[in-house]
């Protein structure tokens, strides 16, 4: 069984386990964010010269920790790098495909504090993300599930599109392609 198909089933499994620790909105992210992602990140893969499968792959497991556990958890971040790990060996993939897809792409997908990643692979990663916050209405939804005031909830969706367009999008056409619904959402939340 091809690689890419086995490890699709596992991430699939793994969000329809439902299990009772779960991010409160893992069903919507699986369905409206991980698997547009992957979909954003098939077509700037082909696009930029990456490699499709790694770049599908990290998409996949970027938040793979939403099935497992709140997002506020202090370790998701570590739990998403380990859960990836763990899917992509039972898959059949190499330490050198590891190496891309979890300690660049999935690691740097953020783009943090300055960290961001160096592979073709991560940078498709980080821009895919981009694309399933920009261009859903993943802002919309994020807002029903934060808890945060109105004012909390605009501060951060502000900063949050700032980095989606400025740090994550690693590609003139995709921030060209990106700028009318970063331009739209900026409007909607500075009200």
């Amino acid at each position: 069984m091809n690689r890419l198909v086995e490890l699709k089933k596992s991430v699939a499994s793994l969000y329809a386990s439902k299990l009772p620790t779960r991010a409160d909105w893992a069903d919507w992210l699986y369905d409206n964010h991980v698997i547009v992602a992957a979909e954003f990140a098939e077509i700037l893969a082909k696009r930029h010269g990456a490699n499709i499968e790694l770049s599908v792959a990290a998409s996949l497991l970027h938040d793979v920790a939403d099935a497992t556990m709140s997002r506020f958890d202090p370790t998701h971040a570590k739990e998403s790098l380990k859960i990836s790990r763990k899917l992509l060996n039972q898959a059949g993939y190499s330490d050198k495909d590891m190496a891309i897809v979890v300690d660049d792409a999935i690691r740097y997908h953020s783009c943090h504090d300055g960290e961001m990643p160096q592979s073709i692979e991560g940078k498709v990663l980080a821009t895919a993300d981009s694309y399933a916050h920009l261009k859903t209405d993943f802002y919309i939804f994020a807002a029903n599930q934060l808890g945060k005031s109105l004012e909390e909830l605009k501060n951060w969706t502000l900063k949050k599109i700032e980095r989606d367009i400025n740090d994550k999008c690693f590609f003139d056409d995709a921030r060209e392609e990106l700028m009318p619904d970063y331009l739209m959402i900026k409007e909607l939340f500075s009200r």
